[in-house]
């Protein structure tokens, strides 16, 4: 199996925690390539606090970086290419 299949396949640890709406936003705005300060920006609130919400979205779901769960948001039909 290769590693992208293994990354795909890998489901979060807490599967009955959703990400809540804002986290979702910034899940697809990660998968169309915004980087923290232009989602910021996109959504009117801070740069700091788009990397908090980043930052517990990863907790939250128990993955160990954002390609990780950028790949289960695509699988999972959370996220909209």
């Amino acid at each position: 199996m290769t590693l992208m299949q293994t990354l795909i396949l890998e489901k979060p640890t807490v599967i009955d925690m959703a990400l809540s709406q804002r986290e979702n936003e910034i899940l697809q705005l990660m998968a169309e390539g915004y980087n923290s300060r232009e989602m910021a920006d996109k959504l009117f609130i801070s740069e700091f606090t788009v990397q908090t919400h980043r930052k517990n979205m990863l907790r939250k779901m128990g993955f160990r970086n954002f390609y990780q769960m950028l790949c289960w948001g695509i699988k999972e039909g959370v996220v909209a290419l």
